[in-house]
């Protein structure tokens, strides 16, 4: 497996095709996979509605069976409650995707969920970043250097508008 450890967050992974693409990409080193057991559950959850009952609850978590068996060391758990010490996302119930990412050494959070990590939780990033102390746009060069271009750049057009 790649050294480049990602979080495969829920919604990802829900939507067949865009599971497919990721897990192949991963299967073939691209990127080691990470996720954890309640983002797998709301995958299990999600599937069924998102599929308009096409997948049965059975036929998901078959699905997030056979992810675990060909990702074995993927499954990541936060057994430390590092969870509830995790600030920054607006929503309180995506912060088990950070809290795995953390426990997981990610490098990445792969989500379409992006409106739950705005500029306010990337303050809330730099804020917190005392010694030594690190502004935002400090924080962003240092996301671009680690192999975020595409998203930095993102991030400086939006806080520019």
């Amino acid at each position: 497996m790649s050294g480049f450890r990602v979080i495969l967050d829920a919604c990802v992974l829900v939507p067949i095709t865009k599971a497919d693409l990721l897990l192949q990409l991963a299967n073939r080193r691209a990127f080691h996979p990470l996720w954890s057991p309640r983002i797998l559950d709301e995958v299990t959850q999600a599937i069924p509605s998102a599929t308009k009952g096409r997948v049965t609850d059975e036929r998901a978590q078959m699905r997030v069976q056979m992810m675990n068996n060909a990702f074995e060391d993927a499954l990541v758990d936060d057994r430390h409650g590092l969870e509830q010490h995790i600030t920054g996302p607006p929503d309180s119930n995506d912060r088990h995707v950070v809290a795995a990412a953390i426990h997981g050494r990610a490098a990445a959070i792969v989500t379409d969920n992006i409106k739950d990590f705005p500029e306010a939780a990337l303050i809330a990033m730099s804020e917190q970043r005392k010694n030594p102390p690190e502004t935002v746009d400090g924080l962003l060069r240092s996301l671009s250097r680690a192999g975020l271009p595409d998203f930095t750049n993102e991030v400086w057009s939006a806080l520019e508008t």
